[in-house]
């Protein structure tokens, strides 16, 4: 994996990344400029209006990081061809803009599903842990929360620290600062660098119900922050304080489930370290939300 080109990646959540490949197809220079090169069964594309919105929606399904986009359905009358033959087309065409990332395939009834592939979701974990988000552009905050409201997030928050700093003193990984005083927004590893999300086979490490909730729920808080902190559309007004409840207790869960010490540490070191990374990244956007979004104290310690 190579960290250079994490840290260089200009999408700054998965759903900008593929919003961003929906949006190259209307700029391609091969796509076809009238209707019937399309129809006369060359394979090309057709133009699609630059100004399009496309819809890409994330389906509820806790165990994968799945996208479908419905643009088939609604090109098909105006291009005369079936759903299915469009998105089989759209998809082939995505499927080398969005690789090794993601898998894509057309779907029954002409939906075109996009999700993440393994090595894709070792991107984005990395990315998560180790990027800097930018400040938000505008500053849309969320109104005053009560202290007894913010704590069960800020504990988490906390407990994230803590967590990251034994393993720090137990030489399981190596923190650039670890030093809660000077401790800046992104805890920066520098052992291991990057963090062994995938294995010898190239297969994500983090199979267990809870590492794939609390995985879930990290995409789903940053494609929710992306409008706030980038140039996306937003579509409806986001609830930063729910977003970061949902994300307080999806770590909660795994943490209570899943081990870094003892026996993980010592037979599976990686898998350790892995875990890690995941409390290195809720860290990361609960900090990021409770300071900048909500206003409030990201306590390094309690």
């Amino acid at each position: 994996m190579d960290t250079q080109n994490i840290s260089q990646c200009p999408e700054v959540s998965v759903k900008c990344f593929l919003l961003s490949r929906f949006h190259s197809l209307s700029n391609r220079q091969d796509a076809c400029e009238a209707k019937a090169e399309f129809s006369s069964g060359t394979g090309i594309l057709p133009v699609l209006e630059k100004s399009a919105v496309f819809q890409l929606n994330r389906a509820k399904d806790g165990a994968r990081v799945l996208y479908v986009s419905a643009i088939a359905l609604k090109l098909a009358k105006t291009w005369q061809q079936t759903p299915q033959d469009l998105a089989a087309q759209l998809a082939a065409t995505l499927e080398p803009l969005c690789s090794p990332n993601f898998a894509v395939k057309a779907a029954p009834a002409g939906f075109i599903e996009l999700e993440l592939t393994d090595a894709g979701l070792g991107f984005w974990l990395q990315h998560l842990a180790q990027t800097k988000l930018p400040v938000p552009e505008s500053r849309i905050l969320s109104p005053v929360v009560s202290a007894d409201r913010l704590f069960p997030i800020q504990y988490s928050h906390a407990r994230c620290c803590s967590l990251l700093r034994m393993a720090h003193r137990e030489r399981l990984i190596s923190i650039a600062q670890p030093d809660v005083a000077t401790a800046p927004q992104i805890w920066s590893l520098l052992v291991p660098n990057p963090i062994p999300w995938l294995d010898s086979g190239d297969q994500l490490r983090l199979v267990h119900p809870a590492e794939r909730s609390l995985i879930s729920q990290l995409i789903t808080v940053l494609d929710n922050l992306a409008p706030a902190i980038a140039n996306c559309s937003r579509e409806k007004p986001v609830n930063y304080l729910k977003l970061a409840d949902n994300l307080s207790a999806a770590f909660q869960t795994f943490y209570s489930q899943c081990r870094i010490w003892g026996e993980v540490k010592i037979e599976t070191p990686k898998l350790a370290q892995a875990r890690l990374g995941l409390v290195l990244a809720t860290q990361s956007l609960l900090r990021f939300i409770l300071e900048k979004l909500l206003s409030a104290v990201a306590p390094l310690e309690l």
